[in-house]
């Protein structure tokens, strides 16, 4: 009787996979792509830290959208699970996720801070916006990452359902599984998101009393364009995360739930959150083409030179 109740609930989720995250997968290619390009060939964005910031969050998306998201299209698309093919896999590609996921989040919240520094009327405060700064806190930050990926390698294991003789790669140690829900989804992440928004509005509010400061020109209109960019960025993300960050929390805490129909809305309402979450990684080229004119030129100069 269940599989009645729970049938429609996967033909909804294999619709969403075909019809929204394919796409979502190509322009997520295409954008964190011309992202690194632009990035890269304009000499201003070399120098910048927060362009610094978020050229690596482009390589981050990207990994996440190669590593991550085909391999979720596979699965719920075309009904190939390279994890229970795979012990190996099962349990890299959780770390991986882990690592691409706090790492973006991280440098779109360093990047964001990094303009309220560069925007801000304390001259000490703007030389924090330093580019080997820059770089030495994402190689700090990738680290600390990386090393919290690692019980992701050690406790994700294949597990065979006694009642449906299904295997299926899930977490096997219950404290990591608390620190997930309680520690990484209820904090961590979520931390970082409304650190984001906080110094996203100090910074617009900084960039907007720019005119009043002794800046030069080309300085002032590139903090003003780089400011609106993450400030967007980071209410998109805002939007979009957590209801993914929720999402998790009540999946991993009702878990142990007996009812099969309860645990297919649950686990619908996750595939949903997680669809939307990946807009995360396809947005911000074409939000970047919005709302900054300068990033506009300068593909317009990439496309053509």
């Amino acid at each position: 009787m269940a599989s009645i109740f729970i049938s429609p609930f996967n033909v909804a989720r294999k619709e969403i996979v075909i019809y929204f995250d394919i796409p979502i997968f190509i322009m997520s290619i295409i954008g964190g792509c011309l992202n690194l390009i632009i990035f890269l060939s304009l000499k201003t964005f070399r120098q910048s830290s927060c362009a610094f910031y978020l050229t690596i969050k482009s390589a981050y998306d990207l990994g996440l959208t190669i590593g991550i998201l085909l391999s979720y299209i596979m699965r719920w698309g075309f009904g190939i699970d390279w994890g229970l093919q795979s012990l190996f896999f099962c349990k890299i590609r959780n770390g991986m996720a882990t690592v691409f996921q706090s790492g973006s989040m991280t440098c779109l919240c360093l990047a964001v801070i990094d303009q309220y520094f560069a925007t801000s009327s304390r001259v000490h405060w703007q030389k924090w916006c330093d580019i080997k700064l820059a770089r030495r806190l994402t190689a700090i930050f990738t680290i600390i990452w990386i090393l919290q990926g690692i019980p992701y390698v050690v406790f994700y294991n294949h597990i065979i359902s006694p009642s449906t003789n299904t295997t299926t790669c899930e977490i096997t140690n219950e404290k990591f599984n608390e620190y997930l829900v309680y520690g990484y989804y209820f904090i961590i992440s979520n931390l970082l998101l409304f650190i984001s928004i906080i110094f996203g509005f100090m910074a617009y509010y900084n960039a907007r009393h720019l005119t009043h400061r002794i800046v030069p020109l080309i300085r002032r209109e590139l903090d003003k364009q780089l400011t609106v960019m993450v400030l967007v960025q980071v209410l998109i993300n805002f939007c979009i995360i957590l209801p993914f960050n929720t999402a998790n929390m009540l999946i991993k805490i009702t878990a142990t739930s007996s009812d099969p129909v309860f645990q297919a809305k649950i686990s619908f309402a996750g595939s949903v959150t997680l669809s939307f979450y990946y807009l995360s990684c396809a947005s911000p080229f074409y939000t970047y083409i919005c709302v900054s004119q300068r990033f506009r030129q300068q593909l317009k100069y990439a496309s053509f030179t």
